[in-house]
């Protein structure tokens, strides 16, 4: 049986509601006439009954700052804030009424209409709200698509201040506990996780990771968990291009490898300078179509064997790179055609080319499936005219290993969880599974610090706490 509607109120103050835009556990959000101005406005009424004492001060106060955030920006790319009023015991914000659809739904409408959006002037928007907001001492900290309207005219529309900071009215300080995380995983920035501190590039980040799913269909860092997106937007490594240069957008490259950088000192210095990037990247002209070089043959002294060419001159047989394909296509998809295409020009020997390979996978279990699928498979070297003799096949061995005592995790798992919290423990197995050495070990627990002086310290307390434990 369908769920009935939810009934509407008689009146909102001296609003008449006229329909329901969305509602959830804490409340909802209509559609309402103000009969006074004669116009149509959206009102979002928040129930706070069921919250204990404490916690609904804490909700009131940012329910409060998101009205004055949003109230003190004056932006077309930002919903406008017309009064805040009580509806008994629960505060309402009265905003401007949008007509449009969420850049949410239109994302996942589909390749071809994903494609159809003109995503770099949405994008260049909603860059110029934010950096009105951010020079008034704003920053949004949950820059997502639902949080993006597209008006039934084409212009985007900043909305959701709920979780807003302002510097010059709090503070500096947040309303939440010190270590909760606030935003949305595929859309945080690193520092979002733990207890770094936030600022305007955070929301820079945001505007990053949706223009990278606008290209390529998903948010750079996702994962087919909460907890594992987490951990990749903790770990080191940065967000892969192989995706976007697939999807013929490699001239946003330079754009998303600033704006999605880990350390936030690395992104833009600003909206307007993010947003001139994105304006500049998207005026470039598509790569033109590779064509197949043209090959000179000429003749060789007998004497001169192909292994004596330089590395990455070889022309690989494309019998066995298709069988590499195939091994990586069950992990990558189609991308794998071009992920191997890649990693052949630049990979001298078949070892070379294997490892490159398995970087390019997410977690150890299906970097070590992968190599061993091969380790039986045919010898892949570089083969120039024909095949080269004489030398010893080439061995495939997964990377080397070292096992981590126990006592030694254990103390890791403490002393990151000081700068990190819970997720350490998580990041520390993963590094005692990866780790060739001693050594690498402690080099991937420090590179998951931003500051330098956060990772000097941790270096010290694990050298003091960690390395007995590795002898």
């Amino acid at each position: 049986m369908a769920a009935k509607a939810e009934p509407l109120p008689a009146a909102i103050g001296r609003y008449r509601p006229l329909a329901v835009l969305g509602s959830g556990g804490m409340g909802t959000v209509y559609r309402a006439h103000d009969p006074v101005i004669d116009r149509t406005v959206a009102i979002k009424v928040v129930r706070t009954e069921a919250l204990e004492s404490g916690a609904r001060a804490e909700y009131l106060d940012r329910f409060r700052l998101e009205a004055q955030a949003a109230g003190r920006c004056s932006h077309p790319a930002i919903v406008a804030v017309f009064d805040v009023i009580r509806v008994g015991a629960d505060p309402a914000i009265v905003m401007e009424f949008v007509a449009g659809r969420a850049l949410s739904d239109l994302l996942h409408a589909g390749p071809a209409a994903r494609a159809a959006l003109p995503i770099a002037d949405l994008l260049g928007q909603v860059l110029e709200g934010l950096g009105y907001a951010h020079q008034l001492g704003i920053t949004h900290r949950d820059i997502k698509p639902a949080n993006i309207i597209v008006t039934d005219a084409g212009r985007a529309k900043i909305a959701d201040f709920g979780i807003a900071r302002l510097t010059d009215l709090t503070g500096g300080h947040t309303l939440t506990q010190a270590g909760a995380m606030l935003g949305t995983p595929s859309y945080m920035a690193p520092e979002q996780i733990g207890e770094a501190p936030v600022d305007y590039r955070t929301d820079l980040f945001a505007v990053g990771a949706i223009l990278y799913e606008a290209l390529t269909g998903r948010p750079p860092f996702a994962g087919r968990s909460a907890l594992e997106t987490i951990q990749r937007l903790a770990g080191p490594d940065p967000a892969s291009m192989v995706a976007v240069e697939a999807a013929g957008a490699g001239a946003f490259v330079p754009v998303l490898q600033q704006a999605l950088a880990k350390t936030p000192a690395r992104r833009f210095p600003s909206a307007s300078a993010f947003a001139a990037a994105l304006a500049a990247a998207s005026r470039s002209p598509p790569p033109p179509a590779e064509e197949p070089p043209t090959r000179i043959v000429t003749p060789r002294p007998p004497t001169v064997t192909d292994a004596t060419l330089p590395p990455g001159t070889g022309r690989w047989d494309p019998r066995t790179l298709a069988k590499v394909e195939r091994a990586l296509a069950q992990y990558v998809g189609p991308l794998a055609r071009v992920v191997v295409a890649e990693a052949a020009r630049q990979s001298p020997d078949a070892d070379s080319l294997y490892q490159a390979l398995a970087r390019t996978l997410q977690t150890t279990a299906d970097r070590s499936a992968f190599l061993r699928s091969l380790a039986t498979g045919t010898r892949l070297e570089p083969t120039l005219g024909t095949p080269q003799t004489g030398s010893p096949p080439t061995a495939v061995t997964a990377p080397p290993s070292t096992a981590i005592p126990a006592a030694a995790v254990t103390a890791a798992q403490a002393a990151l969880a000081q700068f990190m919290g819970p997720i350490a423990r998580v990041l520390v197995r993963q590094a005692a599974e990866q780790a060739t050495s001693p050594a690498d070990f402690i080099d991937r627990l420090c590179g998951h610090l931003a500051k330098p002086e956060e990772t000097a310290a941790l270096r010290r307390r694990l050298r003091a706490e960690v390395e007995p434990r590795l002898r």
